[in-house]
C-alpha cells in the first residue's frame, strides 16, 4: 500500500492515510479521546485527507479534552505528503504577547514571582492552535475548513457525557474552576460533575463557526479577539489586539537523524522533542538492547534519557531568540 499522508499534533493525535493500487482508501487515526478519533474518521468518510481529519481531531480534543487541549494553546504538526515526499513541521505554538517584560515574572531581588507562569493573565500566551488550523486546511487539507471544524461544532453546541477522567480531573481543579473566569461552565451546579454529566459549551461552538466561516480573523480579530484580550488583562494579563491580529504560523524543517538504518523525522525547536529524541537514540545505537525490558536495557535507557533531558534544560530554547548549539 502506498502512503498518502501523516500528520501528529504534538503526542495528541496521529493520523495516517493509505492508498492501494486498485485505489481503495484505509486510515488509522490514533488521538487521545474516542470522540475525537470518531471526528477524524467522520471527515475521511466525506472524503477529506489525513490532513482534514487531524484538523477535525484537533478541534474535537479542544471540546471533550480541555484540562490537556484547547483552542487557547498551541500545537506542532509534522507532516509527511507521499505525493511529492515533502515533510515539514507547522508551529502553531503560543507567542508572548509584545506587553511581557521581566517584571511580570521577577521580583526587584531577581526571584522568580510564584503563580505568575501558571495563573492569571500573566500565564497566558497568544494562541496558536486556531492559525495552525486555518494554515492546514489552507495548505494541506481537500475540505473547507468549516467542514472539517463540523464534528466538534456538534459536540460543543449539543453536548458530550463526560467520562472518568474528565471527572476526576475537575474534583482535583474544582477550586480553581469555581473562583476562576468563565469556568464555572465545567461544572455541574458549582461541582464536579460525576461521570456521565452531559456538558455543553454552546459558546465554544460559536467561537468554532467563526473560525470556519472566516479563517483566522474569526477568532484573531473582532468579537472573539477582544473578548480575549479583555478578560486576559482583567486577570493581569497585558495582552494587546495586535497580538493576536499579528500571530504567524511558522513552516519549519524538521530534525531528521537514523536510527539503526532506520529514517526518522522528528519536531524541531522550538520543540525539544525531536533533537532530545535523536540524541537518545544516537546514544543507544551504539550499545547492546537485545533483551528490551530486562534492569540492564532499561538502565541504559534510563541513563541516555537523563543526559538528553540535562542537556535539554541547558541548552534548548526558542530558536528565534537564544542561539542553540544543535
Amino acid at each position: 500500500m502506498r502512503r498518502a499522508a501523516l500528520l501528529s499534533l504534538v503526542v495528541f493525535c496521529c493520523v495516517w492515510g493509505t492508498q492501494s493500487a486498485a485505489g481503495e482508501r484505509a486510515a488509522a487515526i490514533a488521538s487521545a479521546h474516542p470522540l475525537a478519533t470518531a471526528a477524524g474518521r467522520s471527515v475521511l468518510e466525506l472524503g477529506g485527507n489525513a490532513f482534514d481529519a487531524a484538523i477535525a481531531v484537533a478541534a474535537a480534543l479542544a471540546v471533550v479534552e480541555p484540562y490537556s487541549s484547547g483552542l487557547g494553546g498551541g500545537g506542532f504538526f509534522l507532516l509527511h505528503r507521499a505525493s511529492d515526499g515533502r515533510q515539514v513541521m507547522l508551529d502553531a505554538r503560543e507567542t508572548a504577547p509584545a506587553g511581557a517584560r521581566p517584571e511580570h515574572y521577577i521580583d526587584a531581588e531577581g526571584r522568580p514571582i510564584k503563580g505568575a507562569t501558571v495563573r492569571g493573565g500573566t500565564a497566558v500566551g497568544i494562541p496558536g492552535l486556531p492559525a495552525g488550523l486555518v494554515h492546514l486546511a489552507q495548505h494541506y487539507g481537500t475540505l473547507p475548513l468549516a467542514r472539517a471544524l463540523a464534528p466538534a461544532v456538534a459536540l460543543a453546541r449539543t453536548g458530550f457525557a463526560v467520562d472518568r477522567r474528565y471527572a476526576r480531573i475537575a474534583g482535583l481543579r474544582a477550586a480553581f474552576l469555581q473562583a476562576g473566569v468563565n469556568t464555572q461552565h465545567f461544572l455541574d451546579a458549582g461541582k464536579a460533575p460525576p461521570p456521565g454529566y452531559v456538558l455543553r459549551q454552546p459558546e465554544l461552538a460559536a467561537t468554532l463557526e467563526a473560525l470556519g466561516r472566516s479563517g483566522t480573523s474569526g477568532f484573531y480579530e473582532g468579537a472573539v479577539a477582544r473578548s480575549l484580550v479583555d478578560t486576559v488583562n482583567a486577570q493581569g494579563g497585558a495582552w494587546q489586539l495586535a497580538d493576536l491580529s499579528a500571530y504567524r504560523v511558522v513552516e519549519r524543517e524538521p530534525v531528521r537523524f537514523t536510527y539503526r538504518g532506520a529514517r526518522v523525522s522528528a519536531a524541531a525547536l522550538p520543540s525539544g522533542g525531536g533533537i532530545a529524541l535523536a540524541q537518545a537514540l544516537g546514544m543507544l545505537e551504539r550499545l547492546p538492547l537485545e533483551k528490551i525490558g530486562e534492569p540492564a536495557s532499561d538502565h541504559l535507557v534510563v541513563e541516555a534519557l537523563r543526559r538528553v533531558f540535562r542537556d535539554r534544560t541547558r541548552y534548548l530554547a526558542d530558536p528565534d531568540f537564544v542561539p542553540v548549539p544543535v
